[in-house]
């Protein structure tokens, strides 16, 4: 898993679909660190912005340009990086209803004075399993900001509502996050880490049949 230029990723909903249906039949595993494909913090990659901001107006704090090669690196978690919902068996793959996976991700940082802005961009997929069918499905995608200390200075989970068209089997989506605020430490980042993945403790509770 990489990240791409920020400005592809809302487009890439169309075009990530032989890499994210890669991703959601393969393993999950820990962004390797040797992997030249890794996220990291060149800030001409993956920051023309998902975003949505390649003209960006002026601000009203001070501009620190630098704050854009200090922003923190993406992982995705051993474990995090698909999430399956089933009708029956755990693990049965006769019994999956769909699978979400992540195919690419993208931040970027900017100042607001004491504080920074992170925007986070994520481009997943949606599978339609045996035992599921087209429709509108809610997959809870946690993104979190760790200090150096892998404290939690933000962590929140997100539902995403995917709607999978009548007649097709899977759908992309692309989900921007940029409600993110965090105080700017004196180290620069050095060591903050922005997790992504999916989170089942934050799916909602399953629906049960009204008793009469």
């Amino acid at each position: 898993m990489g990240r791409v230029p920020i400005a592809r990723l809302r487009g890439a909903a169309s075009t990530a679909a032989p890499l994210a249906l890669c991703l959601a039949l393969g393993a999950c595993g820990t962004v390797d660190p040797n992997d030249p494909n890794r996220p990291t913090a060149n800030p001409g990659v993956g920051t023309k912005l998902l975003l949505g901001n390649a003209n960006p107006g002026p601000l009203t704090a001070p501009v620190d340009t630098a704050l854009k090669n200090d922003c923190p690196p993406i992982e995705v978690l051993d474990g995090t990086s698909s999430y399956r919902v089933y009708d029956g068996q755990e693990n049965d793959p006769f019994s999956l209803r769909w699978q979400a996976s992540l195919a690419e991700t993208a931040r970027e940082c900017s100042s607001l004075g004491a504080e920074a802005a992170v925007k986070v961009g994520v481009v997943g997929r949606i599978i339609v399993g045996p035992k599921g069918a087209p429709g509108t499905v809610r997959a809870p995608l946690r993104i979190a900001v760790l200090d150096e200390a892998n404290k939690p200075v933000y962590s929140q989970v997100h539902q995403i509502e995917v709607a999978i068209p009548p007649g097709q089997g899977a759908a992309n989506f692309t989900r921007i996050e940029e409600n993110i605020v965090v105080p700017i430490p004196t180290n620069r980042f050095r060591g903050w880490r922005i997790l992504v993945g999916y989170d089942p403790k934050g799916a909602p509770a399953p629906k049960t049949a009204r008793r009469r």
